[in-house]
């Protein structure tokens, strides 16, 4: 890991995330046509492998937990998207003409991987569409777990993050950066909370605008079975409305999951995810 790329205090929140993690995680840097790639891997190296996109500020270590229980069947690699708070770089690729499926495309063409099982979740399941729209054969199945990428959310978290947004301007301490981030994750990941204040803190430029929204057109050739996980109290994308849209551009949603939680989850549902995703790939 190269220190220095992130901010001191960020850096140390991350490194102290990857200190949770076994040592049977491995972080390496992938050198790729458009830079260096940060990236975690377990697993053997000879099960199917699963490539795994974070959310928006919530690099790798973070997702890389929420899917330790996949390493035993598979090969999970979680990639630091560039643009995030990550150790891939500040510089982003762009959200139009499929910069970040470019980008990803690049990734698995340095790992020498054809095609293989995907995950996005929130920002990342935006990017998995992004590259499901540039080179949907190298897609053999899709999770997209509360994603991004469908409709920009407007209505639903202003009216709940005005608020709590303006409060915080006013008095810019953690205390009122927690309460604006309660609708986010409530209490389900402290340790993800304080890395968001570090963020922040650090005044990072970071790409915030995910790639999409996508159209049917652009997903048509996309055959892989996809599932889908959307969150009733999601502070930005509201269920119904995501599961019509998810179901009108996707040719294949097959397996639909529906949780009462937060747009992060708890604990114990992030563990029921990993379950079912771990279902859903040995089907398919």
């Amino acid at each position: 890991m190269t220190p220095g790329i992130l901010p001191p205090q960020v850096h140390h929140l991350y490194q102290q995330q990857m200190n949770k993690l076994p040592a049977t995680v491995q972080g390496r840097y992938q050198d790729t046509e458009l830079g260096k790639v940060w990236l975690l891997e377990a697993g053997d190296a000879t099960a199917p492998v699963l490539v795994a996109l974070h959310g928006l500020q919530t690099p790798a270590p973070y997702l890389m937990e929420m899917l330790l229980p996949l390493t035993t069947h598979f090969r999970v690699i979680c990639p630091d998207i560039a643009g995030q708070a990550g150790l891939s770089g500040l510089v982003s690729p762009l959200p139009v003409n499929n910069g970040y499926g470019f980008w990803l495309g690049k990734l698995l063409d340095a790992l020498q991987i054809d095609a293989c099982a995907m995950l996005g979740m929130s920002f990342g399941g935006a990017v998995v569409l992004d590259f499901a729209a540039l080179m949907p054969q190298r897609i053999k199945s899709a999770a997209l777990w509360v994603p991004a990428g469908f409709f920009r959310p407007l209505w639903r978290p202003l009216k709940n993050l005005l608020l709590p947004t303006l409060s915080f301007k006013l008095h810019s301490d953690k205390p009122h950066f927690d309460q604006m981030m309660h609708p986010l994750l409530g209490d389900n990941w402290p340790e993800l909370r304080q890395f968001y204040y570090a963020v922040y803190e650090a005044g990072l430029p970071l790409m915030l605008m995910p790639p999409g929204p996508f159209k049917q057109q652009d997903l048509a050739s996309l055959t892989a079975p996809v599932q889908l996980v959307v969150a009733e109290q999601d502070i930005y994308f509201a269920p119904d409305k995501l599961i019509r849209l998810a179901q009108e551009v996707l040719p294949e949603v097959t397996d639909l999951i529906r949780l009462d939680d937060l747009h992060v989850p708890t604990p114990e549902n992030r563990l029921a995810m990993a379950q079912r995703l771990g279902a859903f790939l040995h089907q398919h």
